[in-house]
């Protein structure tokens, strides 16, 4: 038999990425790209050439941090578990809650994105990378196959739904909005499902 030397096995390249990537993370959060190689050694508990083992430059993780965070795939199992048969309401309530849990965990991470270059490759021009657009269309999907089987109820398209639903959302998440002026949650479900104005022939008309 082999003594054990009481040593760790030391990590495959993609147990290493995925160590560094998600130590790197709330440093994005906290403190956006702005975040040296050092400081994210020091997170991950490294030396700092540990990481160029396995990522080219810093942007590379960076970016690799925000696919990762970035990922709709959480979201989407969570919007796909929404009870189908509940009344349009309790299905937007909840999906309502489940966005803006989302938002909020990401809306750092998406100022970063545009900061940085595609890949990693500085050859490439900063702004939002692909898979921002891939998530965004992900989730967009998933919200109109919701608003889908509430098609006979609806006055526009499913997809113009969930456009307007997103949108109420992402503006009352949004971090430059005041806490005093965000809706919550029932005030989103209520203005989309009721508009804003009163009825026609009402007293206030």
């Amino acid at each position: 038999m082999t003594p054990k030397t009481g040593r760790a096995e030391p990590l495959s390249p993609q147990a290493r990425r995925s160590a560094i990537v998600e130590a790197v993370i709330p440093l994005l959060v906290d403190r956006g790209a702005a975040v040296t190689t050092a400081q994210m050694a020091e997170a991950a508990g490294i030396a700092e050439g540990t990481i160029f083992r396995v990522f080219p430059d810093k942007d590379a993780v960076i970016y690799e941090a925000l696919r990762v965070s970035i990922d709709p795939e959480p979201v989407l199992r969570q919007l796909s578990q929404i009870h189908p048969d509940a009344n349009l309401k309790a299905q937007l309530t909840e999906a309502a809650l489940i966005l803006l849990e989302r938002f909020q965990n990401v809306v750092a991470l998406l100022s970063v994105a545009r900061t940085i270059p595609h890949s990693g490759d500085s050859s490439h021009p900063a702004g939002p990378p692909p898979f921002v657009t891939v998530a965004n269309e992900a989730i967009n999907g998933s919200l109109t196959k919701l608003f889908e089987r509430h098609r006979d109820r609806l006055r526009i398209e499913p997809s113009l739904a969930a456009a307007a639903f997103r949108g109420l959302i992402l503006a009352s998440g949004h971090p430059s909005v005041n806490l005093a002026e965000r809706l919550t949650v029932d005030e989103i479900v209520s203005i989309l499902l009721k508009g804003i104005a009163l009825p026609v022939g009402s007293a206030a008309d």
